[in-house]
């Protein structure tokens, strides 16, 4: 009796010929982010992947094809889970952001928070001249609004008052809100906190 060709590791995934998650790998759902380790290459073409893969499996665990893994997401989904109690990474994310969650550590935080406001000022940059849109707390509809040059400075010159600390007038905290909101601006929470309002309109 002829034997079928053994496909080389990793090939059935590749040509997606592989099926889904296998059923082994829920017996990993119940072990902390402590109890897992990273697989190494040898390890993960062993189980099926790409050397590149990162996998995690049970610490101690001797790899052989059936061995049970979870992705690099689902282990720091674990992680982030009990060590903050957000149920998504996309959670803890977002609070990071809006300045709800705090950073592992001081030079994490600051060079996450140097990209996002490059990112920010890229975005503030190449919106000058658009129509911008941006919702109000207390209203259905959006409000639109021209986004000027001037406009762009002034929101730059005002957010970073607002950061440093400094008391935003009515007039100057309403245009800076609208263009925060409008730009999704990543520390829109630190921006509203003052002055204390019940809604604002755009462009008065």
């Amino acid at each position: 009796m002829t034997k079928r060709p053994h496909r080389p590791a990793g090939l059935s995934r590749a040509l997606g010929l592989a099926s889904g998650r296998r059923p082994s790998s829920r017996r990993l759902a119940s072990l902390s982010h402590e109890a897992l380790r990273r697989a190494s290459p040898a390890e993960n073409v062993r189980m099926g992947f790409s050397p590149k893969a990162r996998r995690y499996i049970k610490a101690g665990a001797k790899v052989t094809k059936s061995t049970a893994s979870i992705s690099a997401r689902q282990a720091e989904t674990k992680r982030v889970s009990k060590r903050y109690g957000f149920e998504t990474l996309e959670a803890a994310t977002r609070a990071r952001r809006e300045g709800a969650l705090g950073y592992e550590s001081q030079t994490q935080s600051d060079r996450v928070a140097k990209a996002a406001d490059t990112r920010l000022r890229k975005r503030a940059e190449q919106s000058v001249g658009e129509t911008l849109s941006a919702p109000h707390p207390s209203r259905r509809r959006s409000t639109r609004f021209v986004f000027t040059d001037a406009r762009r400075r002034n929101y730059e010159r005002n957010r970073a008052r607002k950061l440093r600390g400094e008391w935003i007038d009515g007039p100057e905290w309403f245009e800076m809100m609208d263009v925060a909101n409008a730009l999704k601006d990543h520390r829109v929470l630190q921006l509203r906190a003052s002055p204390v309002v019940s809604g604002y309109g755009v462009g008065k």
